[in-house]
């Protein structure tokens, strides 16, 4: 039952963290709070913050069985994508405003037209970010209790179609420019191109 509770909560707050971002309803929050609507990025990020930070810290307290345990040559691989999940998150945020980002710069401007990343990890795969923690948490899944896995799949999970609701959304959106750049840059996985051989 331990189980159940701690999954049914991972999954509201996965609900509550994707309805409070969808266009419908920053659009009502928007016409009901007007210019404080500047501040509602902030907010959403400390909320988000708040509440999942003892999720975490409560799958860790309930014990459980080790799941997909791993020699210790695997959990150097386990670690090796870890650092790699990171490399690829910090690489995400080189492509735009960290400030605006976390809702810090938005009270101090004007409402920006909205606009498409294509430089740096953004020309390779369309949502690193996303990639970046589908790498983390499927990572975290290997060698740990029970609560904990089933926490670390659930959030996979949430990424992954978190991913598809992201990109109907910006093609929505933005329209033609987005689906030239959906056209030309891969979701999440990158395209291996073949070498081409050089004629003799």
């Amino acid at each position: 039952m331990k189980y159940f509770f701690l999954c049914a909560t991972w999954i509201l707050w996965c609900f509550l963290h994707s309805f409070l971002i969808t266009t419908g309803t920053t659009i009502w929050l928007k016409k009901q709070v007007g210019g404080k609507f500047a501040y509602y990025r902030i907010c959403y990020n400390l909320f988000s913050l708040i509440t999942v930070l003892p999720l975490f810290y409560w799958q860790r307290t309930i014990t459980g069985p080790i799941v997909l345990p791993l020699s210790p040559h695997l959990v150097i691989v386990k670690y090796t994508a870890l650092v790699f999940s990171f490399i690829v998150v910090a690489g995400s945020f080189v492509s735009f405003d960290i400030r605006e980002f976390f809702g810090i710069r938005q009270p101090q401007q004007k409402e920006k037209e909205p606009a498409i990343h294509t430089h740096g990890l953004y020309g390779i795969v369309r949502h690193p970010m996303y990639l970046g923690g589908i790498i983390f948490f499927t990572a975290s899944m290997t060698h740990v209790p029970l609560p904990q896995f089933l926490g670390y799949l659930i959030l996979v999970m949430y990424m992954v179609i978190g991913t598809f609701r992201e990109d109907r959304r910006l093609s929505r959106e933005l329209g033609d420019m987005y689906i030239n750049y959906q056209k030309e840059v891969p979701m999440i996985l990158p395209r291996i191109k073949k070498r081409k051989r050089s004629q003799d």
